[in-house]
């Protein structure tokens, strides 16, 4: 049996899948003993050097034994003794979540229930339990003269729930709300904000729920609007967000690069959080000093130093302290204002990549949105390294899809296309809700900034100049992009119509 010959390097746990089987191939007390335990996923039949989280890698006797106990090669990388602990008993069944944050239990639920005497606790679970079980996105509690109406998001659009929230019972239920976020019970003229963390699912398969709340008063009382971030399912990477293959490899060679910025734009609710958030798992490695100024911060990565914005440190005031803490990647929530404009392209000038955000209706909208913010045309040519514009467009359900008739826009669409295609709709059911939608998809406009792109963009070129560059160039817009959503029967033309600019859908360059 040969020496073990591979060095050992220092690694994160979080950069490993915790495989059970392949963890309970070495005993839980020698490995408690030892301090080591089996990193990933072993294939039995295959002869593959073993992975093994270590306290000491450069133990070359304790590595000899693994390496007869595992009959294979072992390679090692080191992990504290707290990450060794949690892995094992990750693999060996025995982790449990710290539950001691968790301010609610809430429990799946289809229908309200509308029974007389209802306390506040049992009344708001019921409303949270039933937006969470839908898949909502949003819950907008909202006060009337002599009503009171809850409304969830679902899949982009609002939708009213049944509950038996009503003027006689809305105050303590908002009170609750109040008390478990610890904000100011007494305070109703002056809008608050605050946070709530929840356990969610049935009893022993709990998983981690927040709210993100905003409580506003009007002239019929406070109004709440609760944001959901589900921190049960995994970060999606940019392929699984529905970028094509070649877009894909665009994002991440641009996400790559030393220095310079890229943008991703959109209105609310598109999904720009999640897009940067891929772009940091490409990005997280032990090599790099990751900083981000979050407004919420929606998912904690593991060794990434995370800020969350306040009253205190708004996104300009992270930004500019993150110079000084030596970063590789700075990761700006959103660039709201010609301060963060401008402390954003100096770190990007300074050999820092910046991430961000911008509230523009396409790719090349950001280059004008950045010289309204102040950044003259030769500085933005110069950092600018891609914008990635986004849309989430409704699915149509697989459970009631039918043909669908042409209207006025699919007129124009098979006119310029210069054929015709069977396009689909939803009728509407129980599983979609009567929407005749069911889930979303992603659409993607992507502008990498070569140097022909720099050089009109630093002489002060129109929008619609750039724009027929980018496409000659072989950029697909939103509306490509949709289009060929509805060719393939996945959405409508309704949403297209919704979901793209109407000049994008009307620009000469389409035609």
């Amino acid at each position: 049996m040969s020496d073990p010959a591979v060095p050992p390097s220092f690694s994160e746990l979080a950069h490993y899948t915790i495989d059970p089987p392949s963890v309970q191939l070495l005993g839980y007390g020698f490995c408690r003993k030892k301090h080591v335990v089996i990193l990933g996923e072993v294939d039995r039949n295959a002869h593959d050097p073993v992975t093994v989280g270590m306290l000491e890698p450069d133990d070359q006797e304790l590595q000899r034994r693994l390496q007869g106990f595992l009959h294979r090669p072992i390679q090692a990388v080191q992990l504290n003794a707290y990450e060794i602990g949690k892995a094992l008993d990750i693999g060996h069944g025995l982790w449990k979540e710290d539950d001691s944050r968790a301010a609610l239990e809430l429990s799946p639920t289809r229908e309200a229930d509308f029974g007389p005497q209802r306390t506040a606790q049992a009344l708001l679970d019921d409303v949270l339990g039933q937006a969470i079980t839908l898949g909502a996105s949003d819950i907008h509690i909202e006060r009337y003269g002599d009503d009171v109406d809850v409304r969830v998001r679902l899949d982009g659009m609002l939708h009213q729930l049944p509950t038996p929230l009503s003027v006689a019972n809305i105050d303590m239920v908002v009170s609750r709300l109040k008390v478990i976020a610890e904000l100011d019970i007494a305070e109703k003229r002056e809008a608050q904000d605050g946070r709530i963390t929840a356990r969610f699912g049935p009893p022993g398969e709990r998983r981690p729920i927040d709210f993100r709340i905003s409580i506003v008063p009007g002239p019929h009382g406070e109004d709440a609007v609760l944001r959901l971030l589900d921190r049960g399912p995994k970060l999606l990477d940019l392929a699984t967000l529905g970028l094509p293959p070649d877009r894909v490899e665009m994002v991440e060679d641009m996400a790559r690069n030393p220095e310079g910025l890229v943008l991703v734009t959109g209105p609310t609710g598109s999904g720009k959080t999640t897009t940067l958030y891929s772009m940091l798992q490409v990005l997280n490695s032990p090599a790099n000093k990751v900083l981000t100024a979050e407004d919420p911060i929606e998912y904690r990565f593991p060794k990434i130093n995370q800020k969350q914005v306040g009253p205190r440190m708004s996104f300009s005031d992270y930004a500019r302290a993150f110079l000084r803490q030596d970063p590789d990647v700075i990761m700006i929530g959103e660039i709201r204002d010609e301060d963060t404009a401008e402390v954003a392209g100096r770190a990007a000038q300074t050999g820092h990549l910046v991430l961000s955000t911008l509230h523009t209706g396409d790719t090349v909208g950001a280059v004008t949105r950045l010289g309204s913010l102040g950044l003259d045309a030769d500085r933005v040519a110069e950092i600018l390294l891609g914008v990635l514009a986004q849309r989430l467009m409704r699915k149509v359900c697989e459970e009631c899809r039918e043909s669908a008739p042409d209207d006025d826009l699919a007129a124009k669409a098979f006119e310029r296309l210069g054929r015709r295609f069977e396009h689909a709709q939803g009728a509407g059911c129980a599983r979609c809700h009567g929407t005749g939608y069911s889930g979303r998809v992603g659409i993607f406009e992507v502008l990498r900034v070569d140097q022909a792109l720099a050089d009109l963009v630093a002489t002060g070129r129109t929008g619609a100049e750039i724009r027929t560059a980018a496409r000659r160039a072989g950029m697909r817009t939103l509306y490509d992009e949709a289009l060929a959503r509805v060719e393939r029967a996945e959405t409508t033309f309704e949403e297209l119509r919704r979901c793209v600019p109407m000049r994008l859908i009307d620009e000469p360059a389409l035609r």
